[in-house]
């Protein structure tokens, strides 16, 4: 597999593929890009959130995985509509006073509860079935709430297992097969552990140290990325699969890195960096159904000039589609398109 650079945005904020189109923010304005005819359109939208599932404007701009988004400048800055549950739709509202947010369940339009902590944050995927979640603002509390019966609220803390002060490391919380996945840790790391909750009761199911931090998912999995391993669990059987790469990052001098993941169609693109290097300036494709790596890319500020330590592109973030790929370096915008086999 090759790809080749066809184009470069400068002084890029924000990027994003959805509905198998690139779409980014450059200042004020939000543009899309295609490969088709390597053309950029200006869009009438403006105000752009992205995040890793949606992006939105005002009145309504993309959606992903069911999730609509809706900005307000009212007394109610956003409403989060969902995959509706039994044909109803969920929605909740916040406050526009991010540091004393307030929270509110809809259903249809009618409230059915108000979520009495400010100082707490929804977790970004924060549904399963009848549960929201919220988050301590310290990362050490996770709140259950059912949004129909408020006799059955739970939650989680940390030092009832730490017997210490703990965190979740950067509130980073995952939501797959009704159960709640995070890592945590002290505060001064003598320990640590990934933790698996039932999503309904708040009961830990599961706890490892065999893998942790920068946890991810993708199609039910949970992968870590290691510098030479990939971890796998599956939260049905609480299992882990371990993936060793050795050979090819032995062969390649590079060492795997989780700074930025990204799944597509059963491909993992992430970052790696020269074993006697600290700049994460290469792109790795590893095909997870083959366990084979299908590409490496080097990122150069002068590719025609001496390819040394200064002159090494730090990589920010990375994102693709079927046919291209978008290396965000700084502020620039690197787009590759994928070349057809001859």
């Amino acid at each position: 597999m090759n790809f080749k650079h066809i184009h470069t945005e400068e002084n890029i904020n924000n990027f994003i593929f959805l509905e198998n189109e690139l779409i980014f923010q450059k200042e004020d304005s939000v543009y899309n890009f295609s490969n088709k005819n390597s053309v950029i359109n200006k869009l009438k939208y403006k105000h752009i959130f992205f995040d890793s599932n949606f992006i939105y404007s005002h009145p309504i701009l993309y959606t992903k995985e069911g999730v609509i988004v809706r900005e307000f400048t009212d007394d109610q800055a956003f409403i989060f509509f969902i995959n509706p549950i039994k044909d109803y739709v969920i929605s909740i509202k916040s406050k526009t006073n991010f540091k004393e947010r307030a929270y509110s369940i809809f259903l249809n339009d009618n409230l059915i509860r108000n979520l009495p902590f400010k100082e707490y944050f929804i977790l970004k995927k924060y549904f399963i079935k009848n549960k929201v979640f919220l988050l301590s603002s310290d990362n050490s509390i996770i709140y259950f709430y059912d949004i129909f019966n408020s006799n059955e609220d739970c939650q989680y803390d940390l030092e009832t297992y730490f017997h210490q002060p703990a965190q979740i490391m950067e509130g980073r919380v995952l939501v797959s097969n009704n159960k709640i996945i995070f890592f945590a840790h002290t505060e001064d790391w003598s320990n640590y552990a990934t933790f698996v909750l039932d999503a309904q009761t708040g009961e830990v199911l599961f706890t490892t140290q065999e893998m942790g931090m920068k946890l991810i998912t993708y199609n039910d999995f949970v992968y870590q990325i290691q510098r030479k391993a990939i971890k796998i669990l599956d939260p049905k059987n609480l299992k882990i699969e371990t993936i060793d790469v050795s050979t090819y990052c032995d062969e390649q001098s590079i060492f795997l890195d989780d700074h930025t993941v990204f799944f597509y169609k059963d491909k993992l693109y992430t970052l790696a960096r020269e074993q006697r290097s600290d700049v994460y300036n290469i792109w790795v494709i590893f095909n997870l159904k083959s366990q084979q790596f299908e590409h490496r890319e080097d990122m150069f500020i002068s590719p025609k000039k001496k390819k040394d330590e200064k002159n090494k592109m730090f990589i920010n973030d990375i994102q693709a589609n079927d046919n291209l790929v978008a290396i965000r370096c700084s502020d620039n915008l690197y787009i590759f398109e994928k070349e057809l086999d001859e």
